[in-house]
């Protein structure tokens, strides 16, 4: 149940960036609220995703889910970006 945790707030983190780059991937410019409030999630999500992780399996588990965590959410949030951009061509 944690590494399933720790996956939704990498990919939080990894969606908060992309939407710090709208151009990039093909999204819309969010307002400066929502960038500020970006920008402090991207870094804060993956810091508390180590902190759970360091806390409930112990240091050397725990680092180890969260490595594992972070390649499957960049994995999903890429497939993710990637559907989105797909689906927009569609007619």
């Amino acid at each position: 149940m944690t590494f399933v945790l720790l996956l939704a707030l990498w990919l939080a983190a990894f969606m908060n960036h992309a939407a710090l780059w709208p151009a990039r991937y093909g999204l819309p410019a969010p307002y400066p609220t929502a960038q500020r409030l970006a920008r402090t999630l991207r870094l804060g999500l993956p810091t508390g995703a180590l902190g759970l992780a360091v806390g409930i399996q112990g240091p050397v588990t725990g680092l180890l889910s969260w490595f594992a965590a972070l390649s499957f959410a960049g994995l999903l949030a890429a497939s993710l970006l990637a559907l989105r951009g797909r689906m927009a061509n569609r007619p």
